[in-house]
């Protein structure tokens, strides 16, 4: 007998809705055949079998379900399963039945979801309906009849946003932050922007540069793109995979540049418009949102002046870029210019990263975006991005010791 468990499919969630199964109790699956469909709180998968044999379901669907519960087992033979359903006692399960959680938790069609939201509908009204799946009709019948009058509206967040609640309350129990920032003239990286923008006509701005210049600086700074062991210690990266906040108003996203540092720019401003019309349409799969290694966070609106983002459990630091502003700037001779500016924040997990160590991998981000000649061609390393930063995981530990007391 083998059992199969509800694998992890993100870093957001410790729960998942098992949706559907995708086949029957007794059916023959190969290795690979979908078994059932599981919603994480950005998407839906398909949860596919690792090994072959016959299908005995455990859990009623739809149901809430643990990363690792068991939530069905593969038989060897038909007569294997029979004599485990023979041998299964009769004694009521201490949990909900199948009808009781079928009852509770309806599914909901996205019109039917957003429509809810909207007038502040609690899902056991929802599930009141006595109906599995719940359209947009049935939510506005609800509308309807609701009484009239001063009652008080009730926003219920979504389950998108009680994963980020979730995840923030863990960061900031979990990860002893502290944040620093750098103020970053970005006449010339605006003006390269442009110019590839022109030449390639691909839409690229200053998130995209620095995606490029994040990509690039992983080999030199790589305490800041580790991750984190339940044994205290830091898994040092390959590569730097970035997660990117997209929010469209339709929820929180992080998707993921894999291997950002081997991408050009063209491909990188491709990928993040793709993000988008993903968030708009909400149709990211897990795979888009898992194995980030560090956090670019986009809060760059006009008159956003500075913000610090949290670090994402699993991860050391995080990057935040603020919106553009022109501001006054004197000269040596006294002479007042302008210029536009923007500021990047970083917030490090300093039981791994050190001040100095962030100090030098904000510089190496600033000199890189005030200077960003080479970022339109991939091959350009992060050594010659910019200079004066460690270059190596020794190098970082031997110096941070004795250096970060005057830098917290």
């Amino acid at each position: 007998m083998i059992d199969i468990e509800m694998p992890k499919l993100n870093s957001n969630d410790t729960a998942y809705v098992l949706v559907e199964w995708l086949a029957e109790d007794g059916q023959r699956l190969g290795e690979g055949d979908p078994v059932a469909v599981v919603e994480t709180s950005k998407a839906a998968e398909e949860l596919c079998c690792e090994h072959g044999g016959i299908l005995q379901r455990l859990v009623a669907a739809p149901a809430d379900c643990g990363q690792g519960d068991v939530i069905a087992h593969l038989f060897a033979s038909e007569a294997e399963r029979q004599g485990f359903l023979a041998g299964r006692t009769a004694e009521p399960a201490d949990g909900p039945t199948a009808e009781d959680v079928s009852e509770r938790l309806p599914l909901l069609t996205e019109p039917a979801r957003l429509l809810a939201e909207r007038h502040g509908i609690e899902p056991a009204a929802l599930s009141r309906l006595g109906l599995r799946v719940v359209r947009e009709a049935d939510v506005r019948r609800l509308v309807r009849e609701a009484p009239q009058g001063g009652e008080t509206r009730v926003h219920t967040p979504s389950r998108a946003q009680r994963a980020v609640g979730a995840v923030v309350s863990e960061s900031h129990r979990e990860i002893p932050a502290a944040f620093t920032a750098a103020v970053v003239t970005v006449d010339s990286a605006l003006a390269t922007a442009i110019e590839l923008s022109e030449r390639t006509e691909a839409l690229i701005g200053l998130p995209e540069l620095l995606v490029a210049v994040l990509g690039r600086l992983q080999g030199r700074f790589p305490l800041c793109y580790g991750t984190p062991t339940a044994e205290g210690a830091l898994l040092l990266p390959e590569a730097a995979h970035i997660g990117v906040t997209v929010d469209v108003g339709r929820g929180l996203f992080a998707p993921v540049v894999k291997n950002a540092g081997e991408r050009t720019l063209v491909e990188i401003a491709g990928l993040l418009m793709d993000y988008r019309v993903m968030a708009m349409r909400e149709a990211f799969h897990a795979k888009d949102l898992h194995g980030a290694n560090i956090l670019l966070s986009l809060n760059n609106d006009d008159d956003i002046l500075l913000t610090q983002p949290i670090i994402f459990p699993g991860q050391t630091c995080a990057v935040s870029l603020a919106g553009i502003r022109r501001e006054a700037v004197f000269a040596d001779d006294g002479s007042v210019t302008s210029r536009s500016a923007a500021i990047v924040g970083l917030a490090y997990d300093h039981r791994f990263v050190n001040g100095r160590t962030a100090m030098e991998f904000l510089k190496a981000i600033k000199a890189a975006l005030e200077s960003p000649a080479g970022l339109g061609d991939p091959s350009v390393s992060g050594e010659a991005v910019s200079a004066g930063a460690p270059a190596s995981p020794a190098d970082v530990g031997s110096e941070e010791v004795g250096a970060d007391a005057g830098n917290r």
